[in-house]
């Protein structure tokens, strides 16, 4: 991302903390299994054998751990006084970004989790910011607090 002469970032916005909670929960059942599996068959193996088995499964998993924090955390919307930015990582070594300029935007669509919203922790969503094309531009999934980022873009406007 290139700011542009004249250009100041007013705000960034990264993905709300709760469902990285869930993704780490996920996680964590992943690896019960294992740590189970290990656990029942220690008696079956040499203290020597547990100690590398368990150290493997457990720096395996905090590797899909670190992965996981890296692509969800690193993902951010940018917003400056003349555009929209969404730097969406896909992978470690892939991004996409997404933009929007602010006098274009004719519309931002945003979908939350029902009565949900209404706790603070909770409020999430999905925020869809249009173009005049009619054309979803920016498509940012797990925003916080989407109400209020969109009266933040429409502030600038």
């Amino acid at each position: 991302m290139h700011l542009r002469g004249n250009e100041v970032v007013q705000h960034i916005y990264r993905r709300h903390y709760f469902p990285f909670i869930l993704t780490v929960v996920k996680i964590l059942a992943a690896a019960f299994p294992f740590y189970f599996l290990l656990f029942v068959a220690r008696d079956s193996m040499t203290m020597m054998v547990f100690f590398a088995m368990f150290s493997f499964i457990t720096i395996l998993f905090i590797l899909v751990f670190l992965y996981a924090s890296f692509v969800y955390w690193a993902d951010k919307l940018v917003i400056t006084n003349f555009r929209v930015i969404f730097i969406d990582w896909k992978l470690v070594n892939v991004s996409e970004e997404q933009e929007a300029e602010i006098e274009v935007i004719q519309d931002i669509h945003i979908v939350e989790k029902g009565i949900f919203s209404f706790i603070p922790f909770l409020d999430y969503g999905t925020l869809a910011i249009a173009t005049s094309a009619s054309k979803v531009s920016v498509h940012f999934e797990k925003a916080p607090h989407p109400n209020v980022i969109k009266r933040f873009i429409f502030s600038l406007k």
